[in-house]
């Protein structure tokens, strides 16, 4: 990746400033939240903040039955482990269980990210054309400054959420495997050694590795973007170069990922990549009846075993805990199936796949249907207040088809960037259709996004014939 004084020259001095106080205010205002953070952050931040907490304290990952630190912690797998070893670490760091620590790391990986949107942005568009100054420099800024100030990110920072890491590690990645490429071309002109044309795909394998320990559901983007390393670095390198790079990758992925999956097959007895709970993610995305949106089946759910009608919106549904709920119906699948020893979330998965055959067979396009206004609640709104609103939801639309617009462009000029960028949005996205797809499977994406959407401002700014020249020169690597 270029160094900072090559932006310096690409962009002047003035741009650098710019980018410097961007990413100055961006940390202010998560430091704010860092101080005064979310009165009511939800289920999932006190759990992490629970599993960090057990981590530190006991060295397990969640308070069991014996433990003199905390209430038991019945289901602890199903949380990702990546945050909570993260924010774990921070308390060894510093001596001691401090909110305000986790929230502080929090804010150093957000404000990380505000200048890694820059340096994405940046590489997609490629160098600017001689003498265009602060046009060029602008899409770039424009990414930066709305990561900075985008509201889901600073919200998640008011609580002790798994999305912040991931909004660092997911775009490192993805501009890791672009230089990789890049390595592995010159490398290849260069006449250089197999070695020294494959190594580099170490990095950006274990960056992914990292951010599926974080989000188990980019465990499906490392796979797809083993997928793609092999057939891209076999067109253009043969097939020993990229058997080799694929091999690199996948063990680098690995990694992070392989001593969780011990320690899963030793408090669990069963195989468990990173977390459990994608059972019951199936089951609830595959429910007709509750639409396949979470609160809506747990009404149902509700309705089903008590006769009591509750509107999913409503605080009283809010209150209703929903273990027992998915537990029973667990427990009626193994008993109709006399499967006594069958795991809860394993039944809840197989019940999904029944879901998915039964529902898709009888109501193909209500199916269909309802697959499409998932994907539209999950990509129309964002996690908090802000975006939640109508005039947020306005906002996030135009977010997001920005961001298409950019990446249309991107695919427009033949870039194999736009692969690289659109490969994560697509495979999360196909994961949330099938399974569950809440706004918070959004946010980490929208790292990719932005910058898309900068592209997509770059079009407006330098439409003249020779500033979209200028966009094929030969760093893209096309």
């Amino acid at each position: 990746m270029p160094l900072l004084k090559d932006y310096f020259t690409r962009y002047g001095r003035g741009a650098i400033i710019a980018l410097a106080v961007i990413v100055c205010a961006g940390f202010l205002v998560r430091a704010w939240v860092v101080v005064n953070p979310l009165a009511d952050p939800g289920d999932d931040a006190l759990a992490y903040r629970a599993l960090a907490e057990a981590l530190y304290k006991d060295g397990t990952f969640g308070y069991g039955p014996d433990s003199p630190n905390g209430p038991e912690f019945k289901t602890p797998s199903d949380w990702s482990p990546g945050a909570p070893l993260i924010y774990a670490g921070a308390y060894y760091l510093t001596g001691g269980v401090r909110d305000g620590v986790a929230r502080g790391v929090e804010a150093l990986f957000g404000t990380a990210a505000i200048l890694l949107a820059f340096l994405l942005t940046a590489r997609l568009l490629g160098p600017p054309r001689p003498g265009s100054g602060w046009r060029a420099a602008t899409p770039p800024l424009a990414a930066a400054t709305l990561v900075a100030i985008y509201p889901p990110f600073i919200h998640s920072t008011g609580a002790l959420m798994s999305e912040p890491p991931a909004l660092f590690t997911l775009p490192a990645s993805v501009l890791a495997f672009i230089w990789a490429d890049r390595r592995m071309a010159e490398a290849r002109a260069g006449d250089r050694s197999l070695w020294a044309s494959v190594w580099p795909w170490l990095l950006p394998g274990l960056g992914f590795g990292l951010t599926a320990l974080i989000r188990p559901e980019y465990l499906s983007v490392c796979a797809a973007f083993t997928l793609f390393l092999l057939v891209r670095a076999w067109l253009k390198s043969g097939a020993g170069p990229a058997l080799i790079a694929s091999l690199l990758f996948v063990l680098a992925s690995l990694v992070p990922i392989v001593p969780w999956t011990i320690h899963n097959y030793h408090e669990l007895n069963r195989v468990v990549p990173l977390s459990t709970g994608s059972g019951k993610a199936l089951f609830t995305g595959t429910y007709y009846p509750g639409d396949g949106e979470y609160q809506q089946v747990k009404a149902e759910l509700f309705f089903q075993q008590t006769g009591k009608r509750l509107d999913p919106d409503s605080a009283e549904l809010e209150a209703v805990d929903p273990v027992p709920l998915f537990t029973r119906v667990a427990n009626d699948y193994k008993a109709e199936h006399n499967l006594p020893d069958l795991d809860r979330d394993d039944a809840l998965g197989r019940l999904g796949k029944e879901n998915l055959k039964e529902y898709f067979g009888d109501h193909p396009l209500g199916y269909v249907g309802m697959t499409f206004r998932k994907m539209g609640r999950m990509w129309s709104s964002g996690v908090g207040d802000a975006m939640s609103s109508t005039p947020g939801r306005l906002v996030q639309i135009l977010l997001v088809l920005a961001g298409l617009a950019g990446l249309m462009r991107l695919a427009w000029s033949r870039r194999w960037e736009a692969i690289a960028v659109g490969l994560p949005i697509a495979t999360v996205t196909a994961v949330a259709a099938i399974t569950l797809a809440p706004a918070r499977r959004n946010e980490i994406l929208m790292m990719l996004i932005l910058p898309l959407a900068a592209v997509a401002l770059d079009a407006l700014l330098n439409r003249r014939p020779e500033a979209a020249g200028e966009a094929s020169r030969p760093e893209t690597n096309t």
